[in-house]
């Protein structure tokens, strides 16, 4: 059994690491066209279902192989001081082009703010938690991502919040469960895997930091 979960670990990273440059270069082109192509013409809807699709499976396949490289032990935290506003515009800017029709309120501290951490999977982390966000608010809600310092603590606290439909608070302590989607309702009913908050829990950890989620007091 071991040797089975372990080629099958193998063979979802090999598959994982060869889509993502046919998928880099599908984003990256239909990007472009978007540029070239007016909003108006009909073919801009067509070129941005292309860039979208492509973009949820590559996201998919960051997951995975975070997934697997989790597994075998073998993610690397490499930690350098990041600017957290830099993480942050990133992860936005991100998942903006796919979510256009959504504003995202940012908020970070105006001194410049260095943390040690591996830029790449806590921007994965952000983007996870948008992308959740983004699933579970209706239109015209307020989602918003905003970091604060505890001097006291001597830790960053990075806060995602939207205005959804809240969790249950039987299922708060399940939502790191992998394969755990809300109201019970299969994996992919939003066009979710179940993987994105196990992954973001566990690369917090290696970070030797925390995760948690709860509902808003103020809805």
């Amino acid at each position: 059994e071991i040797v089975q979960e372990r080629y099958r670990t193998n063979l979802l990273r090999s598959i994982s690491h060869d889509l993502r440059t046919p998928l880099s270069g599908i984003i990256g082109t239909s990007e472009m066209l978007m540029d070239m192509v007016e909003e108006s013409d009909e073919k801009y809807e067509m070129i941005k279902g292309i860039f979208n699709e492509a973009d949820w499976l590559h996201g998919l396949m960051e997951n995975i192989l975070s997934l697997t490289k989790l597994d075998d032990g073998k993610l690397t935290i490499e930690k350098e001081r990041e600017a957290v506003e830099e993480i942050v515009g990133g992860a936005v800017s991100h998942i903006s082009r796919r979510f256009p029709e959504y504003e995202i309120r940012v908020q970070v501290p105006e001194e410049l703010l260095l943390v040690p951490m591996d830029a790449k999977l806590i921007e994965q982390v952000l983007l996870n938690l948008l992308d959740n966000a983004m699933k579970h608010t209706p239109k015209g809600k307020e989602i918003s991502v905003s970091v604060t310092e505890d001097k006291k603590l001597n830790i960053a606290v990075f806060k995602v919040a939207d205005q959804g439909n809240g969790i249950k608070s039987e299922d708060l302590p399940l939502v790191f469960k992998p394969f755990y989607t809300s109201g019970g309702e299969l994996a992919d009913a939003h066009r979710g895997t179940g993987l994105g908050l196990p992954i973001c829990e566990s690369i917090v950890r290696a970070h030797g930091g925390q995760i948690e989620a709860r509902n808003r007091e103020d809805g």
